[in-house]
Protein backbone atom coordinates (compact mmCIF):
# COMPACT_ATOMS: atom_id res chain seq x y z
CA UNK A 1 0.00 0.00 0.00
CA UNK A 2 2.87 2.49 1.05
CA UNK A 3 4.28 1.52 -2.03
CA UNK A 4 1.68 2.42 -4.82
CA UNK A 5 0.97 5.65 -2.84
CA UNK A 6 4.64 6.59 -3.60
CA UNK A 7 4.53 5.77 -7.16
CA UNK A 8 1.18 7.70 -7.38
CA UNK A 9 3.14 10.50 -5.63
CA UNK A 10 6.03 10.61 -7.76
CA UNK A 11 4.14 10.50 -10.96
CA UNK A 12 2.23 13.67 -9.43
CA UNK A 13 5.18 15.40 -8.96
CA UNK A 14 6.75 14.66 -12.02
CA UNK A 15 4.04 16.13 -14.10
CA UNK A 16 4.18 19.30 -11.98
CA UNK A 17 7.28 19.50 -12.84
CA UNK A 18 6.38 19.08 -16.67
CA UNK A 19 3.46 21.76 -16.23
CA UNK A 20 5.84 24.20 -14.34
CA UNK A 21 8.30 24.00 -17.46
CA UNK A 22 5.87 24.77 -19.87
CA UNK A 23 4.53 27.50 -17.65
CA UNK A 24 8.05 29.05 -17.42
CA UNK A 25 8.48 28.99 -21.54
CA UNK A 26 4.94 30.39 -21.68
CA UNK A 27 5.79 33.33 -19.49
CA UNK A 28 9.18 33.46 -21.66
CA UNK A 29 7.73 33.85 -25.08
CA UNK A 30 6.21 37.14 -26.33
CA UNK A 31 3.20 37.88 -27.69
CA UNK A 32 4.38 39.70 -31.12
CA UNK A 33 1.49 38.58 -33.77
CA UNK A 34 -0.93 40.50 -31.51
CA UNK A 35 1.75 43.64 -31.68
CA UNK A 36 2.02 43.37 -35.11
CA UNK A 37 -1.42 42.69 -36.17
CA UNK A 38 -2.40 46.11 -34.34
CA UNK A 39 0.27 48.17 -35.88
CA UNK A 40 -0.99 46.35 -39.29
CA UNK A 41 -4.31 48.07 -38.02
CA UNK A 42 -3.03 50.98 -37.85
CA UNK A 43 -1.30 51.57 -40.85
CA UNK A 44 -3.91 53.08 -43.10
CA UNK A 45 -5.12 50.96 -45.75
CA UNK A 46 -4.23 51.90 -49.12
CA UNK A 47 -5.85 51.19 -52.35
CA UNK A 48 -4.59 48.18 -54.91
CA UNK A 49 -3.42 48.83 -58.22
CA UNK A 50 -4.96 47.89 -61.47
CA UNK A 51 -2.92 47.17 -64.31
CA UNK A 52 -4.93 47.12 -67.42
CA UNK A 53 -3.80 46.29 -71.10
CA UNK A 54 -6.26 46.52 -74.58
CA UNK A 55 -6.20 44.33 -77.37
CA UNK A 56 -7.60 45.17 -80.60
CA UNK A 57 -7.98 43.38 -83.76
CA UNK A 58 -7.58 46.07 -86.72
CA UNK A 59 -9.01 44.01 -89.20
CA UNK A 60 -12.90 44.87 -90.85
CA UNK A 61 -13.42 41.33 -91.99
CA UNK A 62 -11.25 38.41 -90.39
CA UNK A 63 -11.00 37.32 -86.86
CA UNK A 64 -8.41 36.92 -85.35
CA UNK A 65 -6.76 35.44 -82.00
CA UNK A 66 -4.22 36.74 -80.14
CA UNK A 67 -1.81 36.21 -77.09
CA UNK A 68 -2.08 38.73 -74.03
CA UNK A 69 0.66 39.57 -71.20
CA UNK A 70 0.86 41.54 -68.68
CA UNK A 71 4.10 41.93 -67.33
CA UNK A 72 4.01 42.42 -63.37
CA UNK A 73 6.91 44.85 -61.49
CA UNK A 74 9.65 42.91 -60.06
CA UNK A 75 8.20 43.48 -56.49
CA UNK A 76 5.05 41.57 -57.29
CA UNK A 77 4.63 37.92 -56.21
CA UNK A 78 2.12 35.53 -57.25
CA UNK A 79 0.51 36.05 -53.58
CA UNK A 80 0.25 39.64 -54.50
CA UNK A 81 -1.92 39.40 -57.16
CA UNK A 82 -5.72 39.95 -55.86
CA UNK A 83 -8.00 39.41 -59.40
CA UNK A 84 -6.47 38.45 -63.09
CA UNK A 85 -9.82 37.38 -65.04
CA UNK A 86 -8.58 33.89 -66.78
CA UNK A 87 -5.52 34.89 -67.56
CA UNK A 88 -2.49 32.66 -65.67
CA UNK A 89 0.52 33.42 -63.68
CA UNK A 90 3.69 32.89 -65.06
CA UNK A 91 7.52 33.46 -64.55
CA UNK A 92 10.52 35.02 -66.64
CA UNK A 93 13.86 33.79 -66.37
CA UNK A 94 14.90 36.57 -68.46
CA UNK A 95 14.03 39.43 -66.75
CA UNK A 96 13.33 38.04 -62.85
CA UNK A 97 9.56 39.16 -62.86
CA UNK A 98 6.37 37.84 -62.61
CA UNK A 99 4.05 38.00 -65.46
CA UNK A 100 0.06 37.24 -66.70
CA UNK A 101 -0.80 35.48 -69.95
CA UNK A 102 -3.15 33.89 -71.96
CA UNK A 103 -2.17 32.19 -75.05
CA UNK A 104 -5.46 32.64 -77.18
CA UNK A 105 -7.89 35.16 -77.21
CA UNK A 106 -10.20 35.44 -80.21
CA UNK A 107 -11.06 38.83 -81.63
CA UNK A 108 -13.93 39.37 -84.37
CA UNK A 109 -13.25 42.38 -86.50
CA UNK A 110 -12.53 45.75 -85.03
CA UNK A 111 -13.32 44.19 -81.35
CA UNK A 112 -11.50 45.76 -78.62
CA UNK A 113 -10.88 43.69 -75.34
CA UNK A 114 -9.34 44.80 -72.15
CA UNK A 115 -7.58 43.08 -69.31
CA UNK A 116 -7.18 43.93 -65.86
CA UNK A 117 -5.19 42.71 -62.87
CA UNK A 118 -5.24 44.24 -59.53
CA UNK A 119 -2.41 43.65 -57.47
CA UNK A 120 -1.60 44.88 -53.92
CA UNK A 121 -0.21 48.44 -53.32
CA UNK A 122 3.29 47.17 -52.18
CA UNK A 123 5.38 50.60 -53.07
CA UNK A 124 5.39 52.55 -49.85
CA UNK A 125 7.63 52.30 -46.87
CA UNK A 126 5.56 52.05 -43.48
CA UNK A 127 4.82 55.76 -41.52
CA UNK A 128 6.06 53.66 -38.49
CA UNK A 129 9.75 52.59 -39.85
CA UNK A 130 10.14 56.39 -40.93
CA UNK A 131 8.93 57.23 -37.45
CA UNK A 132 11.06 55.01 -35.69
CA UNK A 133 14.39 55.56 -37.91
CA UNK A 134 13.55 59.57 -37.02
CA UNK A 135 13.33 58.97 -33.27
CA UNK A 136 16.47 56.62 -32.85
CA UNK A 137 18.23 59.00 -34.55
CA UNK A 138 17.57 62.12 -32.06
CA UNK A 139 18.07 59.62 -29.25
CA UNK A 140 21.76 58.57 -30.43
CA UNK A 141 22.43 62.37 -30.86
CA UNK A 142 20.94 63.24 -27.63
CA UNK A 143 23.53 60.85 -26.42
CA UNK A 144 26.60 62.34 -28.25
CA UNK A 145 25.65 65.85 -27.32
CA UNK A 146 28.06 66.41 -24.64
CA UNK A 147 31.10 64.78 -26.35
CA UNK A 148 33.86 65.47 -28.60
CA UNK A 149 31.80 63.31 -31.42
CA UNK A 150 28.59 65.91 -31.50
CA UNK A 151 29.36 67.36 -34.60
CA UNK A 152 29.98 64.90 -37.03
CA UNK A 153 26.98 62.96 -35.62
CA UNK A 154 24.94 66.15 -35.88
CA UNK A 155 25.92 66.08 -39.61
CA UNK A 156 24.86 62.14 -39.79
CA UNK A 157 21.79 63.43 -38.41
CA UNK A 158 21.24 66.03 -40.89
CA UNK A 159 21.47 63.77 -43.74
CA UNK A 160 19.16 61.12 -42.19
CA UNK A 161 16.17 63.88 -41.30
CA UNK A 162 16.68 65.09 -44.54
CA UNK A 163 16.10 61.86 -46.47
CA UNK A 164 13.39 60.82 -44.36
CA UNK A 165 11.93 63.96 -44.94
CA UNK A 166 12.02 63.46 -48.76
CA UNK A 167 10.32 59.86 -48.40
CA UNK A 168 7.84 61.22 -46.50
CA UNK A 169 7.10 63.89 -49.52
CA UNK A 170 7.02 61.68 -52.24
CA UNK A 171 5.13 58.99 -50.67
CA UNK A 172 1.94 62.23 -49.82
CA UNK A 173 2.07 62.85 -53.48
CA UNK A 174 -1.19 60.54 -54.17
CA UNK A 175 -1.14 62.58 -57.96
CA UNK A 176 2.03 60.38 -59.51
CA UNK A 177 1.23 57.90 -62.13
CA UNK A 178 2.08 53.96 -61.10
CA UNK A 179 5.15 54.24 -62.95
CA UNK A 180 6.52 57.45 -61.38
CA UNK A 181 5.56 55.77 -57.82
CA UNK A 182 7.58 52.77 -58.17
CA UNK A 183 10.60 54.73 -59.78
CA UNK A 184 10.04 56.65 -56.37
CA UNK A 185 9.72 53.58 -54.16
CA UNK A 186 12.72 52.26 -55.44
CA UNK A 187 14.70 54.76 -54.93
CA UNK A 188 13.50 55.41 -51.91
CA UNK A 189 14.68 51.96 -50.68
CA UNK A 190 18.54 52.82 -51.79
CA UNK A 191 18.03 56.50 -49.73
CA UNK A 192 17.08 53.78 -46.70
CA UNK A 193 19.97 51.66 -47.10
CA UNK A 194 21.85 54.64 -47.09
CA UNK A 195 20.26 56.00 -43.54
CA UNK A 196 21.01 52.62 -41.75
CA UNK A 197 24.32 52.80 -43.10
CA UNK A 198 24.43 56.55 -41.24
CA UNK A 199 22.77 55.74 -38.10
CA UNK A 200 25.23 52.52 -37.54
CA UNK A 201 28.14 55.21 -38.05
CA UNK A 202 26.13 57.14 -35.48
CA UNK A 203 26.40 54.11 -33.28
CA UNK A 204 30.06 53.49 -33.50
CA UNK A 205 30.85 57.53 -32.73
CA UNK A 206 28.42 56.45 -29.52
CA UNK A 207 30.83 53.10 -28.66
CA UNK A 208 34.13 55.53 -28.73
CA UNK A 209 32.81 57.46 -26.27
CA UNK A 210 33.03 54.45 -23.69
CA UNK A 211 29.38 54.23 -23.19
CA UNK A 212 27.43 52.00 -24.25
CA UNK A 213 23.60 52.00 -25.74
CA UNK A 214 20.96 52.59 -23.11
CA UNK A 215 18.48 49.55 -23.15
CA UNK A 216 15.70 52.19 -24.42
CA UNK A 217 18.09 52.42 -27.55
CA UNK A 218 18.44 48.52 -27.85
CA UNK A 219 14.85 48.50 -27.79
CA UNK A 220 14.15 51.08 -30.16
CA UNK A 221 16.80 50.16 -32.58
CA UNK A 222 15.75 50.25 -36.28
CA UNK A 223 18.99 47.52 -37.21
CA UNK A 224 17.89 44.80 -35.18
CA UNK A 225 14.24 44.48 -37.21
CA UNK A 226 15.47 41.49 -38.72
CA UNK A 227 16.11 39.61 -35.96
CA UNK A 228 14.49 36.34 -34.82
CA UNK A 229 11.74 36.73 -32.28
CA UNK A 230 11.95 35.28 -28.63
CA UNK A 231 8.87 32.99 -29.55
CA UNK A 232 11.09 31.49 -32.75
CA UNK A 233 14.20 31.50 -30.55
CA UNK A 234 12.56 29.17 -28.29
CA UNK A 235 11.04 27.13 -30.87
CA UNK A 236 14.13 26.60 -32.24
CA UNK A 237 16.33 25.71 -28.82
CA UNK A 238 13.57 23.21 -27.84
CA UNK A 239 13.72 21.41 -31.30
CA UNK A 240 17.32 21.25 -31.25
CA UNK A 241 16.96 19.79 -27.36
CA UNK A 242 14.30 17.07 -28.76
CA UNK A 243 16.62 16.30 -31.85
CA UNK A 244 19.61 15.78 -29.42
CA UNK A 245 17.78 13.75 -26.91
CA UNK A 246 16.74 11.40 -30.26
CA UNK A 247 19.93 11.06 -31.66
CA UNK A 248 21.45 10.32 -27.99
CA UNK A 249 18.67 7.59 -27.33
CA UNK A 250 19.68 6.05 -31.06
CA UNK A 251 23.12 5.87 -29.74
CA UNK A 252 22.12 4.29 -26.77
CA UNK A 253 20.02 1.35 -28.37
CA UNK A 254 22.86 0.86 -30.81
CA UNK A 255 25.35 0.43 -28.15
CA UNK A 256 23.72 -1.43 -26.03
CA UNK A 257 22.31 -3.92 -29.23
CA UNK A 258 26.27 -4.19 -29.80
CA UNK A 259 27.28 -5.10 -26.15
CA UNK A 260 24.60 -7.65 -26.22
CA UNK A 261 25.23 -9.32 -29.14
CA UNK A 262 28.87 -9.32 -27.90
CA UNK A 263 28.14 -11.20 -24.65
CA UNK A 264 25.91 -13.17 -26.91
CA UNK A 265 29.34 -14.20 -29.07
CA UNK A 266 31.51 -14.55 -26.20
CA UNK A 267 29.31 -17.29 -24.15
CA UNK A 268 28.73 -19.44 -27.31
CA UNK A 269 32.60 -18.98 -27.72
CA UNK A 270 33.16 -20.45 -24.03
CA UNK A 271 30.65 -23.28 -24.37
CA UNK A 272 32.50 -24.68 -27.22
CA UNK A 273 36.13 -24.49 -25.69
CA UNK A 274 34.92 -26.06 -22.26
CA UNK A 275 33.53 -29.19 -24.42
CA UNK A 276 36.52 -29.26 -26.30
CA UNK A 277 38.94 -29.18 -23.75
CA UNK A 278 36.90 -31.55 -21.33
CA UNK A 279 39.18 -34.70 -20.78
CA UNK A 280 37.01 -36.70 -19.13
CA UNK A 281 34.58 -36.77 -22.56
CA UNK A 282 37.48 -37.12 -24.61
CA UNK A 283 38.60 -40.45 -22.81
CA UNK A 284 35.22 -41.72 -22.60
CA UNK A 285 34.61 -41.16 -26.17
CA UNK A 286 37.86 -43.11 -26.92
CA UNK A 287 37.30 -45.84 -25.58
CA UNK A 288 33.77 -46.45 -26.50
CA UNK A 289 34.86 -45.90 -29.80
CA UNK A 290 37.92 -48.30 -29.37
CA UNK A 291 35.35 -51.06 -27.53
CA UNK A 292 33.26 -51.13 -30.72
CA UNK A 293 36.47 -52.58 -32.79
CA UNK A 294 36.02 -56.33 -32.99
CA UNK A 295 38.90 -58.59 -33.69
CA UNK A 296 39.40 -61.29 -35.56
CA UNK A 297 38.69 -65.04 -34.38
CA UNK A 298 41.66 -67.42 -35.55
CA UNK A 299 41.42 -70.95 -36.43
CA UNK A 300 42.40 -74.00 -34.10
CA UNK A 301 45.66 -75.11 -35.57
CA UNK A 302 45.34 -79.36 -36.24
CA UNK A 303 48.04 -81.62 -35.28
CA UNK A 304 49.30 -85.07 -35.15
CA UNK A 305 49.49 -85.76 -31.93
CA UNK A 306 53.58 -85.41 -32.07
CA UNK A 307 52.99 -81.66 -31.73
CA UNK A 308 53.46 -81.50 -35.41
CA UNK A 309 51.36 -80.67 -38.36
CA UNK A 310 50.56 -83.10 -40.64
CA UNK A 311 51.42 -83.09 -44.12
CA UNK A 312 48.65 -82.22 -46.71
CA UNK A 313 46.63 -85.10 -48.04
CA UNK A 314 47.35 -85.91 -51.85
CA UNK A 315 45.05 -87.74 -53.67
CA UNK A 316 46.30 -89.45 -56.79
CA UNK A 317 44.49 -91.76 -59.91
CA UNK A 318 46.79 -94.64 -60.88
Amino acid sequence: MNQSSMQCSSKVSSWKKILLLAAFLFLLTDHSPQLTAAVAVAEKERDPVTISVVVVNPSTTKTQTVPVKIDLPQEVTPKDVLEKGDLEVEYSDEHSSYYLYKKEVLLAPKETKVFRAVVKDLWFIPSEKLDSLRSYTELILGRLKKTGYFDSAKKLAGNITEQLNEIAAMQGDEGLSRKTRIGNYRRNLLALGQIKEDLARMEKLLTFTGGPPVPEMLEESPLKSDSPSRTTTWLVIFLIIVFLGLLGGQFFFTWHRRIKSAQNVASVREATFAILDDPEGGRSSTTQSAGTVKKPQEMPKQTNGHGTQPPPKTSSNV
